[in-house]
Parts: C-alpha cells; structure tokens; sequence
C-alpha cells in the first residue's frame, strides 16, 4: 500500500502547490481569472473519471495507474516552465486528465490488496492524499513567493 499512499499524496501535494502558483507575475488580473486556473483540473477529472474508470475495467488499472501518474508529472512540469496564460490552462487541464486515469484506477488497487478491510483501507489511501492537499499550497505559494522577488 506505501506505493499508493506516496503517489497518492504526492498527487494531490503538487496539485494544490501548482494550484497556489497563478504562473507568471500578473498572469492573474482578479478572481474570475483565479478561478479559471483552478476550474480546468477539476472540470477536467470530473468529466473523464467515469470513462477512465471503464477503461480500467477493461484494461487493467495498472496502466491506467502509471500513465496517468506519468502524465500527471508531465503537465506539472509544463505548469513550471510555460509563461502564457493559455499553456498555464492547457496544463492544469492536463494535470486534471492525468488524474482523472490516475484516481480511478488507485482506488481499484486499494479495493484488491484489501479485500477484507475496504473501509479501513479507503481511510488510510483518503487520509495520505488528504495531508497532501493541506500541505501543498503553502510550499507551492513560498516557491512563488521566492521566484517573483
């Protein structure tokens, strides 16, 4: 289970630190603009988890698993090095479907190795991605913070 609760806080520990870096100095002009960098990664996981669910049912979850977890590092990766309003949306859209493939097919791989003990197990997977929802922003808004000065 460790691999799972380590990609599983990290996901959601660079999700919520690139959600608190806006991108360039300016790049956000008021709230509605903030929102709209937030939006995309959850419109975008909302939409596709149920197909991403089926594939993996079809598929295996473990392709969907290390695909969307590579796909995940490599939107994450655009978000830090893209200056344009546009390619900052792109990517947290990106980072948004990579996850949508990712979250899925996590929770399958819990439900397998726990067959005994789903509650338990969903428990502990939701508390490790819950410690890196709270701790990303603050060091993604310390780096932003330090890269704008």
């Amino acid at each position: 289970m460790w691999p799972l609760y380590a990609a599983g806080f990290t996901t959601a520990f660079d999700a919520h630190g690139i959600a608190a870096n806006p991108g360039s100095e300016g790049a956000v002009t008021s709230v509605l603009v903030l929102g709209g960098f937030l939006a995309p990664y959850d419109g975008a996981e909302a939409l596709l988890k149920p197909l991403f669910g089926s594939l993996a049912d079809r598929v295996g979850a473990r392709p969907f698993l290390l695909g969307g977890l590579i796909a995940f590092a490599v939107a994450s990766a655009l978000y830090t090095a893209v200056d344009s309003t546009a390619y900052l949306w792109a990517a947290r859209l990106g980072q948004g479907a990579a996850a949508s493939a990712f979250s899925p097919s996590a929770s399958v791989l819990v439900a397998r190795l726990n067959p005994s003990s789903h509650g338990r197990a969903f428990g502990s997977y939701g508390f490790y991605k819950s410690i890196g929802y709270t701790l990303g922003p603050l060091p993604g808004g310390v780096l932003m913070c330090a890269s704008s000065s």
